[in-house]
Formats: structure tokens, sequence, C-alpha cells
């Protein structure tokens, strides 16, 4: 079972930003509860992956406008709480669920069971800091290069530990 599953379903998709072929962000609200969320399917930063924790607003809608305190100045879709305030600017333009086919929306439904996890979110932003320094180094660690100039791979040839039964060894390398 994934973080709020009796929320995340279908029948809430309201939209995505991004493309369609790219594991858009999907967003979800149900209207007589108020509730709203989003699931985020790629992102820079491992933490900002999953489901974003459901908040209640009844007033919550996401417009491709920046206003409400927003001044980024960006052509993307931002969200608003019901005062009017805008609390997040997205990266991508808005595109509502009525504007995409029944195939697309079918496309879009795979991230409630591509990400059932809620975002491990810090939110704050000296620990965000040192988590992106601690996943940069781990991914920088597991891919460089080993011997042989490859990433992560042992140049068994040239240490003549190959299999000769399947001609892999290399006569010239010592």
């Amino acid at each position: 079972m994934g973080y709020r599953d009796d929320f995340y379903k279908i029948e809430n998709i309201i939209g995505i930003t991004g493309p369609i072929e790219s594991l858009p962000s999907v967003y979800f609200q149900d209207k007589k509860t108020g509730e709203f969320g989003h699931i985020t399917q790629i992102h820079g930063c491992d933490w900002n992956q999953g489901r974003s924790t459901v908040q209640t607003d009844p007033g919550y809608q996401i417009l491709n406008a920046c206003g409400g305190g927003c001044s980024c100045k960006r052509a993307a879709a931002h969200e608003y709480n019901g005062q009017g305030r805008c609390f997040h600017p997205s990266r991508s333009l808005f595109v509502a669920s009525g504007a995409l086919s029944k195939e697309k929306m079918e496309v879009v439904a795979q991230a409630i069971w591509r990400c059932p996890l809620e975002k491990t979110d810090p939110l704050d932003d000296r620990e965000r800091d040192m988590q992106d320094i601690i996943y940069t180094d781990m991914w920088r660690d597991a891919h460089q290069k080993g011997p042989g100039g490859r990433r992560n791979a042992i140049d068994y040839t040239g240490q003549r530990l190959a299999n000769p039964l399947l001609k892999i060894v290399h006569p010239t390398r010592v």
C-alpha cells in the first residue's frame, strides 16, 4: 500500500505539468473534501520525488499565471491557496486533465503505482543542501572510472583472467 491510496487515485487527477512522455508531475484534488497534492515522478533532488503530503484547502487552485506574492515571472503553473497566495511555482505549464485524451490519461495514471511513497523532503534548506551533497558524492563515487578506464569495471583481460575459451584474452596486453 502506498501513502494515502484513498486520495491518490485516478478520479482525483486534475492535470499534469511537464511532457507526457517524460514522466510528468501529476496533480490531484478532491473537491468534496478540499484535499490536494501531487506526485513528482522525476526531479533533480531525490527527496523531492514521490507523493506530496496531502493538504486541505477548499480554495486551492493551480493556474498558469504568476501572481499572489510570487515574483518569479515564469510562464509556468503556480499553485495558490484559498487566500490567493502562491505557494509553489512549477517548472512547466499546467495541462488540465480534461485536455488529455483517454490514452494519455492512462499514461498519467501510471504515476499512482510508479510512486507509492511519500516524499522525504526535509523542508529545511540547510538539510536539503546537506542531502544534495551526500547524494552527489554517492553518485560520483559510484561512477568513478575503474581500472581500464571504465566506470566500476574491472579489466580482467589486462590481468589475463579472461576466459580463453571465449577468446576474450588480448595477447598484446601485459
